[in-house]
């Protein structure tokens, strides 16, 4: 009888005073995490240490313990900063040695580039006693430690990823073939706060093998469904049951998409079944929502143009606000924003306009119309909408510009969607 899949988990270690200063965002970790998982690992653990050696030897050591695998990207390099391979060989009593092949190639690639040959690039082919040397392109090397391999990974995002699909997880499927089976899929919900989602699936039975969380995002809530089985048509059985309940139990009127699909994929694909064309206009976001929209390939086929009229003039002139409606009301309110998404839909000739139009900060608030005031239009064949927002005096300007695109969208949506409920695959 074969034996029964296991989970196997290992430990990820990042290297790096930037990212514990905040300077950059540990973007290495979420992608060896989604990519570990797609295949059949997961990560029971990550941690982030700086640019200190004795850090990197406890905390490697403490990976080991307990892991199938560990991972540690950063600190491969010639600075003085760069102190992995150095810390590797003192936490596992392996002393550094030239990797020769390495250092030919090494020296054939720094004339080219015209560099001077200095000692501070000859480090970079000295590894610790046994290690396997992962392709010569970029730092990067392995060491099987006590039956556990450890990958020591750049930090560079690029060479990393490279790496991590040509090198890594191939020896780690051929180290741990009889591993478990896991599936992630994320329900998109709109118009439900987190507390009221949860409500919703409160009755939900707990099943074996399924996890389900609450991701709450800006201007949307996601539910989160994790399976894990001994294959993946179980767990594939086990993900599609739990998701045909959730989308019951939501309703199909709150679910704007599943996985990827985010509301500019899923309003560019209900303008392009409706041949509609789309236009923005665009105050306190400064043309945020057209990035937004043009981001999804193709988007070339619904969107026409867009305006970004800052000022009361560009506003006049560009979307034929008349100038009583700004001195009576301002540039921030709903009868600007309706005359804004009406104007550019007249100057486009397209069927749909969105415009936003407040006050982003961190000035040019007022008692009335405090920072984080936000007003969105939208005109459709299918009905017209405005809404006044307070997204909060206290929020990031970004913040507030964000939420108000994706406000936007989310209106937009509530629009196109109409009687013609989304097909939930």
């Amino acid at each position: 009888m074969a034996d029964k899949p296991s989970h196997i988990t290992g430990s990820l270690l990042t290297i790096g005073d930037e990212i514990l200063l905040g300077d950059i965002q540990n973007g290495n970790a979420r992608h060896i995490a989604a990519q570990l998982r797609a295949r059949g690992f997961l990560l029971d653990r990550m941690i982030t240490v700086g640019d200190i050696e004795d850090d990197i030897i406890e905390n490697l050591a403490a990976c080991l313990t307990g892991s199938h695998f560990v991972i540690v990207t950063g600190g491969l390099g010639p600075t003085d900063d760069d102190r992995t391979c150095a810390a590797v060989s003192r936490a596992l009593a392996r002393p550094l040695i030239c990797n020769r092949d390495y250092a030919r190639w090494l020296r054939v690639r720094v004339a080219e580039l015209g560099v001077e040959w200095s000692r501070e690039v000859e480090r970079m082919a000295e590894l610790p006693e046994g290690a396997v040397k992962l392709g010569l392109d970029s730092a990067g090397f392995s060491v099987v430690h006590n039956d556990v391999p450890c990958y020591f990974l750049p930090g560079v995002p690029e060479e990393m990823e490279l790496l991590l699909g040509k090198e890594v997880i191939p020896d780690l499927e051929s180290r741990f073939p009889d591993r478990c089976a896991y599936l992630k899929h994320i329900v998109r919900i709109q118009g439900l706060l987190e507390a009221q989602v949860n409500g919703k699936l409160r009755s939900l039975e707990r099943v074996e093998g399924v996890e389900i969380g609450y991701y709450p995002q800006r201007g949307e809530n996601w539910v989160s469904i994790f399976a894990a089985a001994s294959n993946e048509k179980t767990c594939q059985t086990l993900l599609k049951s739990a998701k045909d309940k959730i989308v019951a139990l939501i309703g199909s009127r709150h679910i704007s998409g599943h996985n990827d699909e985010c509301l500019e994929k899923v309003v560019g694909r209900l303008l392009r079944e409706r041949s509609w064309s789309l236009v923005t206009a665009e105050s306190c976001t400064g043309g945020l929502l057209a990035r937004k929209i043009t981001a999804v390939p193709g988007a070339s086929d619904y969107l026409d143009r867009g305006f970004v009229t800052y000022s009361n003039r560009a506003k006049s002139e560009l979307l034929g606000v008349p100038v009583e409606l700004l001195n009576t009301h301002g540039a921030v309110s709903g009868q600007v924003a309706r005359a804004m998404a009406e104007g550019a839909a007249r100057n486009a000739g397209a069927q749909v306009a969105l415009a936003i139009t407040g006050v982003a900060g961190p000035g040019g608030g007022s008692a009335e119309k405090p920072v984080g005031t936000v007003f969105i239009a939208c005109v459709t064949p299918a009905g017209q909408k405005v809404e006044k927002y307070s997204f909060g005096e206290d929020e990031a300007r970004e913040n507030i510009q964000e939420s108000s695109a994706q406000a936007a969208l989310v209106m937009l949506w509530e629009l196109l969607f109409g009687d013609t409920p989304l097909v939930c695959d």
